[in-house]
């Protein structure tokens, strides 16, 4: 029973999303390297030939995008690219047949158009559409068997690397909600310490949630791609959060030359509760603690002496209070978003079921 138990709980850390973005290089080492060993396998049990390109792709596709929606794009625009450059590569096997020099110009015109298209939206499926044409003709001489092995391969390879990061997916959105969540507890705890006047190294938390906020950054195009939110919804929760940074970076130079606030003219226990609630909704997937709005700090303008603490907890109080409608509305849709393997499987049985049981 102990060891059972003990095989649960370790089984755990390849399916739970929190326990998977703690040890996200240990797990995206995992994949590639099982990813890498059964190309392997395939390509010494079955004899395919120019099996090296099955391997070179599925480093391609997994080893520098931990994120499921980042493998997923680059394995869709390795495929696309293969099939575009392979289908030239064979149209310039058949012209060198007719002529080397239509060959020649053809293939010129392919560079030049993935070269163009490069720089665009769509770069590198154009790049790799200009190089698949390359390994798949070479200069026009290539046998045409050679080269349909070859873009088989690469599209055996995108296939593996997709189905493995969807065994072990490491999503952007986890990644991203997870470093909200610790963002958002890190500012509820700096603030409360801050606004009593309590002795606290900002510099240090400061640095950690811009660390944190930088490395979110990096995750908003996965963040939208898997979960179908919009960029600006995205950049919205960005800004809230580096004004929150702003504000308490402010608060903390003036908090040594401004007494405290009063406590019932304060909205700092509004203010920690709600950045503390917005923290578990996160990390627990619990969209109700994002329900209740947060109370009206004391308009500055109305009072006879405001001070800079009082302007600077009132603009806090409407930056959180922002930030919790944003996170109330994208929480609920963050959560509806199905595991890779559910969505793969899902596809798979309606492509397997009869119109006829579908009805």
């Amino acid at each position: 029973m102990a060891t059972s138990k003990n095989w649960q709980s370790s089984w755990r850390v390849l399916v739970v999303p929190y326990y998977l973005n703690r040890y996200a290089r240990q797990a995206h080492m995992l994949r590639a390297t099982l990813a890498f060993l059964f190309g392997m396998g395939l390509t010494l049990l079955t004899g395919i030939p120019h099996g090296g390109w099955m391997l070179v792709t599925i480093l391609i596709v997994l080893g520098g995008v931990p994120h499921w929606g980042g493998v997923r794009r680059k394995a869709l625009e390795r495929m696309g690219g293969s099939l575009l450059g392979a289908a030239a590569g064979l149209s310039a096997i058949m012209l060198y047949r007719v002529s080397p020099y239509l060959c020649w110009g053809w293939m010129l015109l392919v560079v030049a158009a993935s070269s163009w298209h490069a720089q665009g939206k769509g770069g590198y499926l154009a790049l790799l559409t200009g190089i698949t044409l390359v390994i798949v003709a070479g200069l026009g001489d290539s046998p045409i068997d050679e080269a349909l092995w070859r873009s088989c391969n690469v599209l055996i390879g995108s296939l593996i690397g997709m189905a493995t990061a969807a065994t072990l997916p490491l999503r952007a959105i986890d990644s991203w909600r997870f470093l909200l969540a610790d963002n958002l507890r890190e500012a509820a705890l700096l603030y409360n310490r801050i606004a009593r006047r309590l002795p606290v190294d900002e510099a240090a938390a400061l640095e950690q949630f811009n660390s944190r906020l930088v490395r979110m950054r990096g995750l908003l195009s996965a963040v939208a791609q898997e979960s179908g939110l919009k960029p600006r919804e995205l950049d919205q929760v960005q800004r809230c959060q580096r004004a929150m940074w702003t504000l308490l970076d402010r608060m903390s130079e003036v908090s040594g030359s401004t007494p405290a606030l009063e406590e019932n003219h304060s909205p700092r226990r509004a203010i920690v509760r709600t950045l503390l609630r917005g923290a578990h909704a996160l990390r627990f997937n619990q969209p109700q603690l994002l329900v209740g709005p947060l109370i009206d700090a004391d308009n500055p303008a109305q009072m006879q002496r405001p001070s800079h603490c009082h302007w600077l907890a009132a603009e806090l109080t409407l930056t959180v209070e922002a930030l919790r409608h944003s996170l109330k509305h994208m929480l609920p849709q963050l959560i509806a978003v199905p595991p890779p393997t559910r969505s793969l499987a899902r596809r798979m049985s309606r492509l397997g079921t009869p119109r006829g049981r579908q009805r």
